[in-house]
């Protein structure tokens, strides 16, 4: 995962609060880009965290099968 500064959770809260802020409405356009792309990039994070969790699943699966 490139980006460490959050986790699955903590990512997931803040796309959360960016999502209800542009449900909300009330922002400039400026503004409303900036949390959008903000949103996009909590966005990739929760993704990079489910793919190794996934992978990881995954490589577990393997070995207990291996093992069995």
């Amino acid at each position: 995962m490139a980006e460490k500064e959050h986790t699955f959770e903590e990512a997931y809260r803040k796309l959360e609060e960016a999502v209800q802020k542009l449900e909300q409405g009330g922002l400039t356009l400026e503004q409303a880009i900036a949390v959008y792309e903000e949103g996009m990039r909590l966005v990739k994070i929760c993704n990079e965290c489910l793919n190794a969790a996934e992978l990881k699943i995954t490589q577990l699966q393997s070995l207990s099968e291996e093992g069995a």
